[in-house]
């Protein structure tokens, strides 16, 4: 079962016996209440609190398994997520070196005379100005000038990769197994 499914199927059932067990924890204060109320009958009242508090622990414990279940769900699925987020902050990062690596290869281009082409000294411009017009004025006192390719020729026509959303794909990964029955229903814990 998918994350996303197991997530939502458990939290559901965690839902359900919730309910339940507020639905008999009322039951059971009344028939305590009632108990107080006619004390001829206090026997029979005392006895029914007494089931319906075995029943009433019995929804609990079942109700915390399956919050325990769909916290262990949450988790693997936060972890699932950290894990593309942190791959893609990596690659983010190694593609911003790279970028700078190029800028700066371009100023230093400029510094020794080169021509480089108008759209590297438009980067190197956008990336730092300051930087761009001390190279630009190195650039003029240097005494050889060779024409140089772009070094972003290689990127122009490569399109930009989708990137993943980590929940999205953390969603579709299996879900830890172990977790309680989801076909169990209130009256297989109630006896009812």
């Amino acid at each position: 079962m998918k994350i996303s499914e197991a997530r939502s199927a458990y939290y559901k059932q965690y839902q359900k016996f919730s309910f339940a067990a507020g639905d008999v924890a009322k039951q059971k204060e009344e028939a305590e209440k009632n108990a107080r109320l006619y004390p001829s009958q206090a026997d029979e009242f005392n006895e029914k609190a007494a089931t319906l508090e075995i029943s009433l622990e019995a929804l609990n414990k079942q109700a915390e398994e399956y919050m325990k279940h769909h916290e262990k769900i949450c988790e693997a699925e936060c972890a699932y997520a950290n894990m593309i987020a942190s791959e893609q902050n990596a690659e983010a990062a190694k593609e911003s070196a790279a970028e700078e690596l190029k800028i700066l290869e371009t100023a230093r281009r400029i510094m020794k005379g080169d021509i480089v082409p108008p759209q590297d000294e438009e980067k190197l411009m956008k990336y730092n100005f300051k930087l761009y017009m001390a190279a630009k004025n190195m650039g003029v006192l240097a005494k050889e000038h060779e024409e140089d390719d772009s070094l972003w020729d290689d990127e122009e026509e490569t399109g930009e990769e989708e990137r993943i959303d980590p929940m999205e794909y953390a969603g579709e990964q299996e879900a830890p197994e172990g977790g309680p029955s989801l076909d169990m229903e209130v009256s297989d814990v109630t006896g009812e």
